[in-house]
């Protein structure tokens, strides 16, 4: 079976920050992609197609001189997005952003974030905090500049990187550091020279691993932990605001629960979501009423878009009426059975085979669907048939395979074919079966005698 992994954006604090009930519907419009070290994201002025999430990367804002020099402003891992900007009704970035450590981030079309500002409050509240973060960071930066020595400064670049990664290691080289810092590139490296005499850091060709991290903090200016506690305050203000306000969305017509029943229906909200089994329910006349994320993968359909199409358009033709009948049979309350049938091929994926079962809601109108997809448990068993088919087809076709001894003690070579054929010889009494590793090597020199056995 193949479980759809559709939680890793949520690595991501922002997006980890927001309810399932709400994420589960933005989680259709994320797309991941890899960024390298150096490439540039946007440019000043550039309008913003996509907001961005990091979780396994780190990008930098970036303000550059006339005379090419530049110098990092504000660091944005995987507790802040790229793009943030638009929460306060800008369009267009105003620094450019560059990566600094390659890795993965998730990435949303503008259209929908703006539109998930006003649907979601958590992501509205959770947006709003991460620009007090930013100006936290632009603003320590200034002092971090003017007063505090390289090898500080690079400490605290290692420390947020390390944070932002929740990784030991940082893919980067010395000439983006020193881009970041503002310094030449000697400068850096001399710093690293001296981490790395000490035991705090590995350097090698690309990548810096950080092997000391209470050394490296015994070194670091103060903007590093005034920084931090900064974010985690935000964070922690924001959780206290309530930015898991509700088990369902206003959008979603329901009204908000109490904590306690709340806690326990998020629990099958979140299991029915996230569970590795598609489930699909149809109304009496086949239409898709509603998916979970591993239906809506199966049927390569968006959940938002899922509804009022008929299940039979993603099944193949040959299946369709078999289907038909199936469901008739669970809308009667008598289906005692699951159905197989294979869904149709997609830009997106190949034809996969599924297994269906099926039962009627408590009030007799809607057919409740559990898929499992069973694509790879067919191929085996396919093939595993046809190594059988083709084990016996050899067996019939090999001249020598079994042997036996008849009563005057000559041996005899034997296959399926020709035991079905001379069915006396194989009477009991008439032939010994003999091991082979029990025969004489020369009996192949043996003189052939007469016999009025007919020949083999």
């Amino acid at each position: 079976m193949n479980y759809p992994f559709v939680d890793s954006a949520r690595q991501n604090r922002i997006l980890a920050g927001i309810p399932l009930s709400d994420y589960t519907r933005m989680a259709e419009h994320l797309k991941p992609v890899d960024w390298v070290s150096g490439q540039v994201v946007y440019e000043p002025g550039d309008a913003m197609d996509f907001v961005y999430f990091p979780t396994s990367c780190t990008a930098s804002l970036v303000s550059n001189t006339q005379d090419g020099d530049s110098s990092e402003l504000a660091m944005i891992g995987r507790d802040g997005m790229v793009g943030v900007s638009l929460a306060l009704g800008s369009v267009s970035m105003n620094q450019r952003v560059m990566v600094q450590c390659s890795g993965q981030a998730y990435r949303m079309p503008t259209p929908v974030f703006v539109e998930e500002l006003t649907r979601c409050t958590a992501l509205q509240q959770l947006a709003l905090c991460y620009v007090q973060v930013l100006i936290t960071q632009m603003s320590q930066s200034i002092v971090c500049i003017g007063h505090h020595s390289v090898i500080e400064r690079l400490c605290y670049w290692l420390l947020t990187n390390q944070d932002a990664l929740a990784c030991d290691q940082l893919r980067v080289t010395h000439e983006m550091i020193s881009n970041m810092l503002g310094v030449r590139r000697e400068s850096v490296t001399q710093a690293l020279g001296k981490l790395q005499s000490a035991g705090h850091v590995a350097s090698g060709r690309g990548k810096i691993t950080i092997l000391d991290r209470d050394g490296l903090a015994s070194g670091v200016c103060e903007c590093f932990s005034l920084v931090s506690e900064t974010t985690r305050r935000l964070f922690e203000q924001v959780e206290r605001m309530g930015a898991r306000p509700a088990v369902w969305s206003s959008a979603d017509g329901f009204a908000p629960l109490e904590d306690g029943h709340g806690t326990r229906l998020q629990k099958y909200q979140d299991a029915y979501d996230f569970a590795p089994v598609g489930f699909v329910s149809l109304d009496g006349q086949g239409q898709v009423i509603q998916t979970n994320l591993a239906g809506a993968i199966l049927l390569d359909i968006q959940r938002s878009q899922s509804q009022l199409k008929h299940f039979l358009d993603f099944i193949v033709p040959s299946d369709q009426a078999r289907f038909a009948d199936f469901h008739q049979e669970v809308l009667s309350g008598k289906c005692r059975r699951h159905c197989e049938l294979t869904l149709r091929g997609t830009d997106h994926r190949s034809e996969s085979v599924v297994r269906i079962d099926a039962t009627l809601d408590d009030e007799g109108d809607e057919c409740q669907l559990v898929l499992v997809d069973v694509t790879q448990e067919k191929r085996e068993m396919a093939e595993r048939l046809a190594r059988e088919r083709e084990q016996q087809e050899m067996l019939v076709k090999q001249p020598y395979m079994v042997w036996f001894k008849d009563p005057d003690g000559h041996l005899i070579s034997a296959n399926a074919n020709l035991i079905d054929n001379w069915q006396p010889l194989a009477q009991p009494g008439r032939l010994e079966k003999v091991d082979v590793q029990s025969m004489p090597w020369n009996f192949a020199e043996r003189p052939s005698q007469s016999s009025s056995r007919p020949e083999l």
